[in-house]
């Protein structure tokens, strides 16, 4: 894996992907988990970068949240970069 920025900082997006996987978010991922299955993960490429989106409900709150991971390119598969992430929540 591959990072272009130090651990523990937010994923780095433009304005531009920001506003595609918000979108895809709102379009997508909740159609997709509207079945009220938890833990569940999905991927989208926006342009040359892979994004992979993880859903769960907040046992606490209920709250429907979302991590958006960046992919790494390793060999001829993608793979879940952890190190740095984005979080989206329903509403």
């Amino acid at each position: 894996m591959s990072d272009n920025y130090d651990s523990g900082f937010d994923l780095v997006l433009t304005d531009y992907e920001r506003g595609y996987l918000t979108a895809f978010f709102d379009h997508v991922i909740l159609d997709l988990i509207s079945d009220g299955t938890d833990d569940d993960w999905h991927g989208v490429q926006v342009g040359g970068r892979m994004f992979d989106f993880n859903t769960w409900h907040d046992d606490e709150t209920g709250e429907l949240i979302c991590t958006i991971y960046e992919c790494d390119r390793v060999r001829d598969n993608w793979q879940t970069n952890c190190r740095h992430s984005w979080v989206i929540k329903e509403g």
